[in-house]
């Protein structure tokens, strides 16, 4: 993924101290530790540019809802779901996410977490990110919902709080909203970056406003954005902002076709995201398959309502391109690209090393076209800053029973506390 080291048939990638130094076909380092990858494709870890990593012990709860399925039932009434997550559940939804996502070959989150109903979740939150081990951007965001809000909740402020202690190598910090006016001034004030969700075209009307008023830019990234005007996309792209896109949650809640091709059309970067697994799944195998299903679709259908043959114009994109948008592209969407992305020289060591021997795998005729259609199985090595956190297909040092027994169990109690109905063998959507 990096344009002057170029892709390699075989190679070898020389990382000291969380750092990439080289990449070449035959790197010599006297004394150095090998992992040896012979038949096995070496990449960037991928980079989700979107998630709601709290979300984890709600798994699948929304798998069948529709948009306002989903936003009701979590965010309206005092008992909606979401309200009632205490620290302890943030804790154990953020690392459990963290921990999925690094099993599956995610390296970088963005994790837009609409959970600080109070410092303590959003110390929570942190906390669980770090003991995970994963790199991450936390885009603190509000809470939504007609709940009381409770004396001690601090959005947007409790920023200035959290940049004097939350940060470290492995966490960086970031705003989210919708289209916010306040909220992008403050981002501007503070020089950071804003992860928004830019739903349909009224949050997009509202952008071409800020453009005026000079608040749009490079450091903003928009999450979604569906049903965008042609007039929208050519701001975004003239502010060089970048575009997340959630295939399969927006098209799982019907929320509308996908941003993907506009954002393509408009040379828009795009970075690939997940949304939340209480809708879909995590792992960005799934996510680029959709992706380029939908990519193709979508192309189909435009050039058959026209009477026209897919692809003339030569704007199909290819397997490559689909896994640009999960590794260096989404490390542009999440604002990390001088850091992850590409194994370049220079970068930090998150690389992401698959199994080309399975059976689902080899023989490798198309390397693209291979690692789009492995799965979570492929995934044998996994390097978080030179450091190996998956190693021979289990993450090192985690208990994961004990894991998931804490998410069964903050499920339970969340589900106790909202009185919502079990939905295991039925429908969240069933009267």
């Amino acid at each position: 993924m990096d344009a002057v080291v170029g892709d390699l048939e075989l190679g070898d990638v020389l990382i000291d101290d969380g750092v990439i130094v080289e990449v070449g076909p035959l790197v010599s380092a006297a004394g150095a530790e090998v992992i040896d990858c012979a038949g096995k494709i070496v990449l960037p870890g991928f980079v989700n540019s979107h998630h709601h990593m709290f979300q984890t012990a709600l798994r699948n709860y929304w798998s069948d809802a529709l948009d306002m399925d989903y936003f009701l039932q979590s965010r309206t009434g005092e008992d909606a779901l979401f309200h009632q997550y205490a620290p302890d559940d943030v804790y154990w939804g953020e690392l459990g996410g963290a921990l999925e996502n690094l099993a599956a070959g995610t390296t970088t989150v963005v994790d837009t977490s609409q959970c600080s109903y109070t410092p303590e979740h959003t110390d929570a939150a942190l906390e669980g990110i770090r003991r995970s081990g994963i790199r991450a951007v936390f885009s603190y965001s509000p809470v939504f919902g007609d709940h009381e809000v409770d004396d001690r909740y601090g959005h947007p402020d409790d920023i200035r709080r959290l940049l004097g202690v939350a940060g470290s190598d492995l966490i960086r910090l970031a705003l989210g909203y919708h289209v916010d006016e306040d909220l992008f001034r403050l981002a501007k004030d503070l020089v950071l970056p804003v992860f928004a969700h830019v739903n349909d075209a009224s949050f997009g009307r509202l952008l071409e406003e800020f453009e005026e008023d000079g608040l749009l830019g490079a450091h903003l990234t928009y999450i979604h954005c569906l049903g965008l005007d042609a007039s929208t996309w050519q701001a975004i792209a003239r502010t060089g902002g970048k575009v997340s896109a959630s295939c399969i949650a927006e098209q799982t809640l019907a929320m509308g076709p996908p941003a993907l091709n506009d954002a393509v059309d408009h040379g828009v970067t795009v970075g690939l995201g997940t949304d939340a697994v209480s809708i879909g799944p995590v792992d960005f195998f799934s996510q680029m398959r959709a992706a380029y299903a939908l990519h193709r679709g979508g192309r189909a259908g435009v050039a058959s309502s026209r009477g026209a043959d897919v692809g003339p114009d030569g704007r199909l994109l290819s397997p490559r391109d689909i896994l640009e948008m999960a590794t260096i592209g989404g490390a542009r969407a999440a604002q990390v690209d001088d850091l992850v992305g590409s194994l370049t020289p220079g970068k930090r060591a998150d690389v992401l090393v698959l199994n080309g021997r399975a059976l689902n795998a080899g023989p490798v005729l198309h390397a693209p076209g291979a690692v789009l259609n492995m799965d979570t199985s492929n995934v044998e090595t996994v390097l978080v800053d030179g450091r190996t956190v998956k190693a021979d297909g289990r993450l090192v040092g985690v208990d994961v029973r004990h894991v998931v027994d804490r998410l069964t169990e903050s499920a339970e109690g969340l589900l106790a506390r909202a009185g919502a109905r079990s939905v295991v063998l039925t429908s969240c959507r069933a009267d």
